[in-house]
């Protein structure tokens, strides 16, 4: 008899227990989606449109880059300048307040003067993308200005104790780091050079604007070179922080041009879209317009 009460009563604790835990499990799940709901994320329609345009270098006796293109296209071809003038025609459906380039603000009476000639008839524009694209669409909108948004922070100073990157590589055991991805980027420097041989300006703006690019800049970026120096100097990483540094001052530049209801057009080489896009993805005042969905649209 006292045997089964016993049962009886391990029976009934365990059946009271059991909803309780539930129970428990229920409350946990509905308080946490409560915070959810009141969590106090900036949740607003974003006043502006963003669309930061990847582009080669026009002119690539002026370019900057230390990867010599053997295969650059010409824009000056008849079928190059119809397609510049077709992608301009798209960008007006995008219609622009502002158009932002890369140039140093240092540098904008400068361009307003050239900008000013062009208006009059006065200035034959060079190949320069600031020109070719900026300044045309500029006039077919009726802006009186291009903006400069550029900007150039010094080297960081662990990187100026540096005279030989190789030997310090190596002296820290980070050579094979820094090299493990050298044939990798070889490959896609390899194809965006030879690529060129059978494309014309469309379709590879097309290409350097595809996420597919963006993704592989950011990993030229994520690899290699940002290992060397680790636990000890950093340099790799504080090339990285440059990076990040240089854009971000490039997105406080662009950001502020435009007041209420502005749309913004960032003309740009195209190892900077990524994380241009990155930061004003991250911003509740911009929706981010992507070039290739504006064209195939």
């Amino acid at each position: 008899m006292k045997q089964i009460s016993f049962i009886s009563l391990f029976f009934l604790l365990f059946s009271c227990s059991e909803p309780s835990q539930k129970q428990q499990e229920q409350d946990s799940k509905d308080i946490f989606s409560g915070l959810m709901d009141d969590f106090p994320i900036i949740d607003k329609k974003p006043s502006h449109q963003v669309l930061t345009l990847g582009v080669f270098h026009f002119d690539r006796s002026r370019d900057g880059s230390d990867v010599v293109a053997k295969n650059h296209i010409d824009i000056t071809t008849d079928e190059n300048r119809s397609e510049l003038d077709e992608i301009i025609k798209k960008l007006e459906e995008f219609n622009p307040s502002k158009i932002a380039v890369e140039w140093r603000p240092e540098y904008q009476d400068r361009l307003d003067s050239l900008f000013r000639e062009y208006l009059e008839g006065n200035y034959s524009l060079e190949k320069n993308e600031a020109f070719q694209i900026g300044f045309k669409l500029a006039k077919s909108l009726g802006h009186d200005k291009v903006y400069c948004v550029d900007n150039n922070p010094p080297m960081p100073e662990s990187i100026n104790e540096i005279d030989d990157w190789e030997a310090y590589a190596d002296s820290l055991g980070h050579l094979e780091l820094w090299q493990s991805y050298d044939q990798e980027n070889l490959r896609y420097n390899t194809f965006m050079d030879t690529i060129q041989r059978n494309l014309n300006v469309k379709d590879y703006l097309l290409l350097i604007n595809s996420k597919k690019n963006s993704v592989r800049n950011k990993q030229i970026w994520t690899t290699g070179l940002v290992n060397v120096g680790y636990l000890d100097k950093y340099v790799g990483a504080d090339l990285l922080g440059r990076w990040y540094r240089r854009n971000a001052r490039i997105y406080a530049n662009s950001k502020n041009l435009v007041d209420t209801d502005e749309n913004l057009l960032i003309i740009y080489g195209g190892a900077h879209k990524w994380i241009l896009d990155e930061l004003f993805e991250s911003s509740p005042d911009f929706q981010v317009i992507q070039f290739n969905d504006l064209i195939r649209n």
